[in-house]
């Protein structure tokens, strides 16, 4: 998978926004406001999602192309190196999706409502 198709992939998500707030070699990816994944554009074949802190040590230990995410909390912030063989379109898809949920799963139902207006 390629940054492009992540971005694709993330951005086929409901309800989902881009933007750069980092500056221009950062894409950030947001579900009412919030951010549940990223792209470095400065390290092209990284992925950045949200996840829980028990999934985190199981992919860390299951994928050697996965780790904690660089300027990001750990274990609540993996990367993934998406140019490393291991790593599946499947399981990368599977891993966005289970980010964009956590996400979605904490907006409040105000919010949540707002973003089915």
């Amino acid at each position: 998978m390629t940054i492009e198709d992540a971005r694709i992939y993330c951005l086929s998500k409901p309800h989902v926004t881009e933007d750069m707030p980092f500056g221009d070699d950062y894409v950030a990816f947001r579900v009412g406001g919030k951010i549940f994944a990223g792209l470095p554009l400065e390290k092209p074949n990284l992925l950045v999602l949200k996840c829980d802190p028990e999934m985190f040590d199981e992919m860390v230990a299951q994928y050697s192309a996965i780790e904690q995410a660089w300027h990001w909390h750990k274990r609540l912030w993996m990367q993934i190196h998406l140019d490393d063989a291991e790593i599946t379109t499947e399981l990368v898809k599977y891993l966005t999706d289970i980010a964009y949920k956590l996400v979605y799963s904490k907006l409040t139902k105000k919010a949540k409502a707002e973003l089915e207006l």
